[in-house]
Order: structure tokens, then C-alpha cells, then sequence
């Protein structure tokens, strides 16, 4: 049986969007305004584009965005990408210039799932951490971070990790998320 959330990524062909992750970030755009009140965001795992897109086209003129990514990306308008580990020394040099400055830090990472559920469940709260640990010398004051994870059981523990940080809370499951999947996002609001 077809799972309906292909219609999504019919759609994001017909649109001119990279990927059905288009939409799930504008969805949560449209429904809490991250990017549109932001002057700064930095975006991990962005290749192919398709959140690169959506930051492009919510954004405002006098804003910034710095994408990174393991994999190369064609060229997105206003998004200044670089193909780089963010654990790398290379990323180290361009990040450090930012610290305590970025309005919002968004993740659309996961490690390449081997199917191993253990494994898989650990190397993406390893990522995960990694991602936190970096918004915490990325993100101003009441600044903002949005993190793809997955509901198991470390999904406490990470959200745990963001009410220490955050004032708001929020995990989301986007209409454009595949049902079968169990991708969610974490939304942190305000940084404390």
C-alpha cells in the first residue's frame, strides 16, 4: 500500500523542492515564525537543499544563513553553504567567529541507518548531543534550536536536555513526516 505521505514528495517535484523535508520545515514555520525572526541561522545536515530552500524563502533580506553538510549541494539563493564535518577543525575556525550570536541553529541530521536499532538509536543521540552541545556556544540568549530525533527511549532524555535549556518546549510531527516513520522534531524556544 502507497503510504500517503508520498504525495508529499510528488508535490515537492512538481514545486521545485529538493525533498518531502521542504515541507515539514515549512510547517513548522508557518506555524511558530523561527526563520522569519531570525538574523542569523546556522543549518546542519543540509544537503540536499530542501531546508536550505524554505530558509531562503522565509528569511528576511538582511538575514544570513550558513548551511553545512557531510555531502555537496547545488547552490541555494541567499544560503552560504559549506561542505564540511561539523566536528571538523575547519568548521571550528568559521563557527567560533559566531559564538553567542546565532538566532536560530536548525538539524535536519541522522546518522545513514543500518537497521540495527540499537546502534542506530545511539549514534543519533550521539548526534544529537553534538548538535546541542554546539547550539550552546552557537545561540544567543532566547535564541532558537530545532532538531530532528526519533521517538524511542531516548527521547526523555533529550528532552530533558532542552527544558534544562529552553523556556518552551515544544516536539513536533509534521503532516509532511512519513506516518511510518519515527522521525520528530524537538523545538527549542527561548534560550534560558
Amino acid at each position: 500500500m502507497k503510504d500517503f505521505s508520498d504525495n508529499w514528495a510528488e508535490k515537492a517535484k512538481r514545486l521545485g523542492y529538493r525533498s518531502r523535508a521542504s515541507f515539514k520545515l515549512e510547517q513548522i514555520e508557518n506555524k511558530y515564525k523561527i526563520i522569519s525572526r531570525s538574523d542569523l541561522i546556522f543549518e546542519f545536515g543540509s544537503a540536499p537543499g530542501g531546508w536550505s530552500q524554505i530558509i531562503s524563502k522565509y528569511m528576511n533580506k538582511q538575514s544570513r544563513c550558513f548551511s553545512f553538510d557531510l555531502l555537496s549541494m547545488r547552490e541555494v539563493k541567499n544560503i552560504s553553504f559549506f561542505q564540511q564535518d561539523i566536528n571538523s577543525s575547519e568548521f571550528n575556525l568559521i563557527a567560533k567567529n559566531y559564538f553567542n550570536e546565532v538566532d536560530l541553529v536548525l538539524s535536519d541530521m541522522s546518522v545513514n541507518l543500518s537497521g540495527i536499532n540499537i546502534k542506530d538509536e545511539e549514534e543519533n543521540k550521539e548526534l544529537n548531543y553534538s548538535t546541542i552541545n554546539l547550539s550552546k556556544k552557537l545561540l544567543k540568549k532566547r535564541g532558537n534550536l530545532l532538531i530532528k530525533t526519533f521517538n524511542n527511549r531516548n527521547l526523555p532524555e533529550i528532552k530533558s536536555l532542552f527544558k534544562d535549556l529552553f523556556h518552551k518546549v515544544m516536539a513536533e510531527k509534521p503532516p509532511a513526516s512519513k506516518t511510518s516513520s519515527k522521525e520528530v522534531y524537538l523545538l527549542g524556544l527561548d534560550l534560558k
